[in-house]
């Protein structure tokens, strides 16, 4: 699907991200649903800089294929910036045509000498998400993560 590009999200786009949030969301690829005022706090970080959370919309014409998000930090361990992709989210439409190898590597050229590292997670049961990681080269950490909600 040639005619889907990738641009960072702009304030008109507010609405059709918190939709898509909100499917993503709800959806296997997650563990559980959020509220939605975290959808509202994060196009707001995005629009006020891109210090940390950066969004990108997958554009089709005038309609929304997906979006994604990829927050940053510096990494001690690694003497550099690390991007996470917090959030990569296709439309059931759109899936299985590539976008989702695209984008990443697409993604890859955009953080060359910006960035020592792309991490990502996904969940153990999505087969369809490792595989295609995997495809694109990235491997398992072996560690364990733990949190502590405050």
């Amino acid at each position: 699907m040639s005619t889907v590009f990738f641009r960072p999200l702009c304030p008109a786009d507010e609405s059709e991200f918190y939709v898509m949030a909100e499917e993503f969301y709800h959806s296997p690829a997650v563990l559980h649903p959020i509220p939605p005022e975290r959808h509202r706090a994060a196009f707001q970080e995005m629009m006020t800089s891109d210090r940390y959370l950066s969004g990108y919309l997958f554009a089709h014409g005038e309609k929304a294929a997906g979006f994604a998000v990829t927050n940053r930090m510096m990494q001690h361990e690694l003497g550099g910036v690390v991007v996470w992709v917090e959030e990569l989210y296709l439309r059931p439409d759109y899936r299985s045509q590539g976008l989702g190898s695209r984008f990443m590597t697409w993604l890859e050229q955009e953080l060359k000498g910006k960035a020592a590292e792309i991490r990502l997670e996904t969940e153990p049961e999505n087969e369809r998400a490792r595989a295609l990681y995997q495809r694109l080269g990235y491997e398992p950490l072996g560690y364990l993560q733990m949190v502590k909600t405050l």
